[in-house]
């Protein structure tokens, strides 16, 4: 079916959306995760130096934390994408069976192995973030930030995978929704953009009214990046940027990112301003630049191959792991005297055990999902059946007929 807005600058492509996803998106995440390894290393490293004065690596290590905005966008963009790719393609949505299974065998078994790792290394050491075991029903069911005595326990950066799987439980809505508004991009983006007013309002709210932390660190304020990366999936959809147009909106994008955080990392203007503002404009930032990446001609081998690739394939054993092991040096004695020598210790422990998380958990875990979601099925996912031969005919027609291009969900 037609879309409700012809293409300008932006010219229609089938093969826009080819592959479930690009290699350089990836060398994104991974590098996103090891820049909240460094984040986390350095406010240790700072704190033991008393705060002082912040220098410009200070500043810059400080806002690695948009690293966590980076994930949720990519969430929001890769994981709509076969939900608004069916209902723009007039095309059959993703099965709810596979889509749970998948989901649940890429997150859980890596997610609760580390739950299990931090618990008994927590209660070994005797550190304050240890809980007890009635209380890892909370952690299992990523119900953590809901309560004041397990929130920012055990392994902190977690609190993210809560608000991450309360997106992955509430997109089926959204994807029927999509599915029900047809194809029609301006109604499909104009979902996408109600999700994002969604997370604005809910960030001015949760100022306004002071919310908890149990509350404030719950989906809503969020739905401002999910939402971000679910328009970014409505608006390129089969389609794709020239090259000029890519550069400017690559360029734009990294402008926004920079503006924001020297806005929050230098404290500019009224703190009530930032505080209600949040990260939006950084956030817009990301999406841009991630939307260069996905349609455009530009090709990131800086991110698709090598190092950065790797980092993209280990990049949630890293997240998951990194902090345990800052807590394991420090309190064992091992925690060298300089930020160098620290960033070296904990890479020096905790790629190594993302790889292992990666080969021993992970892979299998997502291979057998794999297996059990297409058992019995075609080996392109939601693809239409060739058509048949004809019974006079010795050897099948050729109908010329394209298999759809429909993205599979994101290891993320």
């Amino acid at each position: 079916m037609p879309t409700a807005d012809p293409p300008t600058r932006l010219h229609a492509d089938p093969r826009a959306t080819s592959r479930p996803r690009l290699e350089a998106l990836d060398g994104l995440r991974g590098l996103a995760a090891l820049g909240v390894l460094v984040l986390h290393t350095w406010m240790f490293s700072y704190g033991d130096l008393h705060r002082p004065p912040k220098g410009f690596l200070d500043l810059v290590f400080g806002e690695l934390r948009l690293g966590v905005q980076l994930f949720f966008v990519l969430s929001g963009l890769l994981i709509f994408r076969p939900f608004v790719a069916a209902a723009l393609d007039g095309t059959r949505g993703p099965r709810l069976t596979r889509y749970v299974i998948r989901r649940a065998a890429r997150i859980l078994p890596a997610y609760w192995a580390a739950l299990a790792g931090s618990f008994l290394l927590l209660r070994h050491l005797g550190h304050p973030m240890q809980i007890d075991v009635g209380q890892l029903p909370k952690f299992l069911l990523f119900a953590q930030n809901q309560f004041d005595d397990t929130i920012r326990h055990l392994d902190p950066p977690m609190w993210t995978l809560a608000i991450e799987v309360s997106f992955y439980v509430t997109l089926p809505l959204a994807g029927a929704l999509a599915l029900r508004l047809g194809a029609h991009r301006n109604r499909q983006a104009a979902l996408a953009l109600a999700v994002v007013a969604g997370g604005l309002l809910s960030t001015v709210l949760a100022v306004q009214h002071a919310w908890p932390e149990t509350l404030s660190t719950s989906l809503l304020p969020h739905l401002v990046e999910f939402g971000a990366g679910m328009t970014a999936a409505v608006l390129l959809h089969r389609r794709t940027l020239s090259r000029p147009t890519a550069t400017v909106t690559l360029l734009a994008g990294a402008a926004l990112i920079i503006i924001n955080s020297v806005w929050h990392a230098k404290g500019l203007g009224p703190q009530s301003s930032r505080s209600l503002v949040g990260d939006a404009p950084g956030i817009a930032g990301i999406a841009l630049v991630l939307g260069a990446l996905v349609a455009s001609p530009i090709r990131a081998t800086v991110l698709s191959r090598g190092p950065a690739r790797w980092l993209g394939t280990i990049s949630y054993g890293v997240y998951l792991i990194h902090f345990p092991v800052i807590v394991f040096l420090r309190e064992t004695e091992r925690w060298p005297d300089t930020l160098p020598r620290q960033l070296l210790a904990v890479m020096a422990v905790t790629l190594p055990a993302a790889a292992f998380s990666w080969f021993a958990i992970e892979r299998p875990a997502v291979r057998w999902a794999q297996r059990i979601t297409t058992r019995g099925r075609a080996p392109v996912p939601d693809a239409p059946a060739p058509a048949p031969a004809r019974a006079t005919e010795p050897r099948r027609q050729k109908t010329g007929e394209r298999r759809a291009l429909r993205p599979q969900p994101v290891e993320s």
